[in-house]
């Protein structure tokens, strides 16, 4: 029975650092995909600002050549035309935000995974490190 209280505190010693190393290992995984998912939405807002701008110069564009032709912005087919332009740029913007958001949500749900898979192993090894203290005792 001598033997076993020195295994018991090296036990619950080795148990304690296992824990903190989790902790350490769970807030780094936190931080990671805050930082991932800012950079996905940084990297949206900026794409957005692209195509906006992009928009505009199109805009602009458009509106030189049919003022070139004679035709004012808010004739029929001109109006149409620059209206067509900024419908595929309100579709590229959507479709950009939805993948952004997709991106995001899977960045979630890996931390979350990764939390789950974090939590069974700790629970297996608490399980191996007391069934071990058991066969030592026996």
């Amino acid at each position: 029975m001598g033997g076993m209280l020195p295994t018991a505190a090296m036990t619950a010693v080795q148990l304690g650092m296992e824990s903190a190393q989790r902790d350490t290992a769970r807030d780094q995984a936190k931080a990671e995909a805050r930082a991932q998912t800012l950079q996905v939405q940084q990297t949206q807002a900026v794409q957005s600002r692209e195509r906006a701008e992009q928009l505009r110069r199109a805009l602009a564009t458009q509106r030189a050549r049919f003022g070139a032709q004679g035709l004012s912005a808010g004739s029929g087919s001109a109006a149409a035309a620059l209206g067509g332009l900024a419908a595929e740029s309100e579709r590229q913007d959507q479709d950009a935000s939805s993948l952004a958001a997709l991106r995001a949500s899977r960045i979630g749900d890996d931390l979350e995974w990764q939390q789950r898979r974090s939590l069974l192993d700790a629970s297996s090894s608490r399980y191996r490190s007391a069934f071990s203290l058991m066969q030592q005792g026996l």
